[in-house]
Order: C-alpha cells, then structure tokens, then sequence
C-alpha cells in the first residue's frame, strides 16, 4: 500500500496520547444489527469504540490495528477487549475468512489510507470477510470549507497529486474526502443511511464529518 509504508510507525509513537471521539451511533446500529452478531472494528486504535460495542451488548466483538502500540494501551484500559495487532502483508488481504463477519465498522480509517487504490483494496477485502447481507458502518471526514483546511488542501495538492490530501505537522498524511468519492468507493453496498456530523478530530480540531450505514449487496 503505497502511502502506508510511512503511517505504521506514527501510530505507534503517538498511541499513548491521541483521543479518538468519532461517536457510535447506538440507536441506528442497534436496529440495523443484532446483538449476538459477530463484528470487526477494523483500525480499532486503543479499543474505545469496542468498549462502547460491548456495553452496548454486543458480545462477539474483534478488534483489530496496525499499530502495536496502539493494542498494547487497549488491552491497559480493557482488558475484557478481543484486541489483536494485524500484521497486514502487501496484498493487503485480511486474515480472515471469507463471510467471517456480521458486521465491520471502520472509524476515521480511510482518513489514515490517502490512496484510492489502497481504500478501494480495504473495501474489497471488507465485502469478502462480510456475510451475505452484512453490515458495513463508516465514520469519516468529509473536505473541510475552513480556510486552515483549505490552505492545506492547495498547499500538498501537488505533492500528492490530489486535493485533500495533506501531511500533519507531526509526519503523517491523511485524507479528507469528496462526497462523490465516498459514493464510489462504496458503490457495491446498498446504502442504508448517510449522516452528516460534526466531530472532534484526534488533535482538538472540530471537522464535518459523516457516518455511513451500508449492507453488502450481491
């Protein structure tokens, strides 16, 4: 995965003090998936939402990240987690059979995966590992209108051949996405719910967000 190569290693040293606050939405999950079904939070970062999975009464519940670290604080503050590190190889095919998965949620994930062959490669992956009719649950950025954002945009379009597409001070790059771009790449799932949404990024700064409720289609 092209742009990925350089993420790995920025996860593991900011992973004892980044917050992650992307809200799960209890009242739609709940009606669309049952409780005893079998979710994956894939880049579940330090296993805050798995947290809220399991309170929420979900019983069957993996959590899965790229980032040592990152599992390392979850297993700290819940031990109760099924928190595992994913060694992702370079076909980026998940460890996971085919239709293991009743559910798979992915939380501020194609933000941390610039490309879009990359994100479409994740996609691919997630439909394979999901069960006829499964449950795919997105919360995500949309582009930004702010002039911080946008001066950011124009500033690495260049670079990275793509508006939206920036590095952090700190040395990671992410994405923020076209509404357009997000239908797309989630084209093989019939969509269930779009929310827009404000919410608080990892470094404190309020962005337009969405949250997307989508089932496998065939």
């Amino acid at each position: 995965m092209a742009l990925l190569g350089n993420q790995f290693g920025y996860w593991d040293r900011v992973a004892r003090e980044k917050v992650f606050t992307h809200p799960l939405n209890e009242k739609v999950l709940t009606q669309l998936i049952d409780r005893k079904a079998r979710l994956l939070d894939y880049g579940c970062g330090y296993g805050r939402t798995c947290d809220d999975l399991v309170r929420l009464g979900y019983a069957d519940v993996t959590g899965v990240d790229t980032s040592a670290k990152m599992i390392q604080r979850g297993n700290r503050l819940f031990p109760h987690l099924n928190l595992k590190t994913l060694d992702l190889p370079d076909d980026g095919m998940l460890p996971f059979e085919s239709e293991a998965f009743d559910g798979v949620l992915l939380f501020a994930v194609l933000t941390c995966i610039p490309e879009d062959g990359d994100q479409r490669c994740l996609i691919d992956e997630i439909r394979r590992i999901l069960r006829p009719a499964g449950l795919l649950y997105v919360s995500d950025y949309w582009l930004q209108t702010d002039d911080r954002n946008v001066r950011r945009y124009r500033q690495f379009t260049e670079r990275f051949g793509r508006y939206g597409i920036f590095e952090l001070p700190e040395g990671t790059v992410v994405r923020h996405h076209r509404r357009e771009h997000v239908t797309t790449l989630l084209r093989r799932f019939e969509i269930l719910d779009l929310v827009d949404m404000e919410v608080v990024t990892m470094n404190g700064n309020c962005s337009n967000g969405f949250q997307y409720f989508g089932r496998k289609a065939s």
